[in-house]
């Protein structure tokens, strides 16, 4: 599996790396998990959407700093692309959620579609799991799993545990991981994983600036972000 490209780095207010966005193209489709506040240009300025004719789109949960730009990019790739993007779900109550959401926004339904994840006509297979981060919403992780193996992203979540338990399992080629300085009660704290295995996880989602070069000090590879 293509190793996803970031256009953002930063979690909630770390907005000097911006809000933690990424994507991959998997032949004429492009596949982008979480919709940050002006994704839409940073994945113009990536050329992400060059020689691309379907657009999949995962929501790992409805904080703004994940999902404030998901109106703004329907809006775009319909008017100038003429692509209605299709947003992945799994679960009945998560599509009403995020149906609910983008109504209120003003995004109308002739301007988008849902697909389950099953549904799916890609390279490799989505799973959105449910994960612990946020009491009041509902939140995913996502397995991704093609001929060569497992690759999970964590999306936001508390569940340090768990990364630790997929650490050890061989099926699992890639983690990307978010890491904050503390819990908060809603996040990995970097301690509780840092002694995991180097090569098998990507670091991202960092509530400092300081915290993403303290990892990258310990010899930790963080998300790379698209040129």
């Amino acid at each position: 599996m293509k190793k996803f490209k970031f256009i953002g780095l930063g979690g909630a207010i770390n907005v000097a790396q911006g809000g933690n966005s990424c994507f991959l193209k998997d032949k004429d489709n492009l596949f982008i998990i979480d919709v940050s506040e002006g994704a839409t240009k940073k994945l113009l300025d990536a050329h992400a959407f060059d020689d691309i004719n379907n657009i999949y789109i995962a929501i790992t949960h409805t904080h703004c700093d994940h999902v404030a730009g998901l109106g703004v990019l329907i809006w775009y790739v319909n008017a100038y692309l003429n692509i209605k993007p299709n947003i992945i779900y799994n679960d009945n109550g998560y599509k009403k959620h995020l149906h609910e959401l983008l109504k209120v926004t003003g995004v109308e339904d002739k301007h988008y579609e849902f697909i389950h994840e099953k549904d799916l006509n890609l390279s490799f297979s989505v799973n959105m799991q449910p994960t612990t981060h946020a009491e009041y919403l509902q939140c995913f992780g996502i397995m991704f799993e093609d001929k060569d193996g497992k690759y999970y992203y964590t999306g936001d979540t508390n569940d340090y545990k768990y990364v630790r338990k997929l650490s050890k399992d061989d099926n699992i080629k890639t983690i990307y991981c978010e890491v904050a300085t503390d819990t908060f009660d809603v996040h990995i704290k970097y301690d509780d994983i840092k002694d995991l295995d180097k090569d098998k996880l990507i670091l991202m989602h960092f509530n400092t600036v300081e915290l993403c070069k303290r990892v990258k000090k310990d010899g930790f590879k963080v998300g790379t972000l698209a040129k």
